[in-house]
């Protein structure tokens, strides 16, 4: 058994966490986890390709190796507070999961570029998209900068928010420091491109394979939000999205993103820019209109509601458990 699923606290620090995500979202400190793990990662890709083992297996051994190390050491510092007090290693537990969250945080970001479009700061709007997306966006008008919002919105819901909080209701901090892991890694390495390709390969197919389940469990709590919020009908929206996901070039992020456009009534891909190179991305929901300004509103409350909603259906099934 996992430390957390050793007691009842569990609920109480997954609480915690979602409590302290709301308040204070995502405080980037030299000492946040995910800075140090991709320190630890840069550190091991110079070795991965020093090395004369093949690419992909030195991708291998680093992906592997850096996600046993941050479940034990994990493990062994929440041993540490819970030698201390019971209550210390629940602040410390939630502390964890904390990081590993981003609800408030990415629907911040999101935010920030919704008040410079209101305002008209087209450029200032561009600048900070820029921080969010990989593509270019130096002559992105309005409608494009809304979709690019509403994607990299719905794209992240599973890797930002669902799934570390599912891990974390499964095995506590530890599991979801591991798939932090994970995660950073295919951030960071995770590209098809020939520099990444192959020392990159592992990491992106095994951030695929722990995002499987989440990605394909939030059609169903968008589509209950939606009902919610617009009154929009959610088995149309859970069959759109299960249907048209396959349109995504991910195995997983078409699944809350196609939801997400037929939630919102828009359109989502088509001609989109990356390193000066124009690219089709498939288009979803195409008798959807083109998103406007304030659907990147609607699609930060989708977000809030969705996730919220994702938490306590969690919370609710460990308590049925206890």
């Amino acid at each position: 058994m996992i430390e957390c699923h050793c007691s009842s606290f569990l609920v109480i620090i997954l609480l915690l966490a979602i409590v302290f995500d709301l308040v204070f979202g995502d405080k980037d400190t030299s000492f946040h986890p995910i800075r140090l793990m991709g320190a630890a990662i840069s550190f091991f890709e110079k070795w991965g390709r020093a090395s004369s083992l093949d690419k992909r297996l030195s991708g291998a051994f680093i992906c592997l190796g850096l996600v046993i190390a941050s479940f034990f050491v994990t493990f062994f510092l929440g041993r540490f507070f819970k030698g201390i007090s019971q209550w210390a290693f629940i602040l410390f537990s939630a502390f964890i999961i904390y990081f590993g969250i981003c609800l408030r945080c990415l629907a911040d970001e999101a935010k920030r570029v919704h008040k410079l479009l209101i305002n008209g700061k087209l450029d200032d709007a561009r600048k900070r998209l820029s921080y969010l997306v990989s593509r270019d966006t130096e002559n992105m008008g309005k409608e494009e900068i809304s979709r690019s919002v509403i994607e990299t919105v719905s794209e992240n819901l599973v890797d930002g928010i669902y799934s570390p909080f599912f891990y974390g209701a499964i095995g506590g901090p530890s599991f979801v420091m591991s798939f932090k892991m994970v995660s950073t890694l295919d951030s960071m390495i995770g590209y098809k491109n020939k520099e990444y390709k192959d020392l990159g390969l592992f990491s992106a197919r095994f951030d695929d394979f722990l995002n499987f389940v989440p990605a394909r469990l939030s059609p169903l709590f968008i589509a209950l939000s939606a009902l919610i919020l617009f009154k929009k009908n959610p088995v149309s929206i859970i069959c759109g999205a299960y249907r048209q996901s396959r349109y995504s070039e991910s195995p997983n992020s078409g699944f809350p993103e196609a939801a997400f456009a037929l939630a919102l009534g828009v359109r989502l891909g088509g001609p989109t820019s990356y390193a000066r190179e124009l690219k089709m991305l498939p288009v979803i929901n195409k008798n959807g209109r083109q998103p406007e300004i304030e659907d990147i509103r609607h699609a930060i409350r989708l977000l809030y509601f969705s996730g919220i909603l994702f938490y306590f259906c969690f919370i609710f099934l460990l308590l049925l458990t206890f």
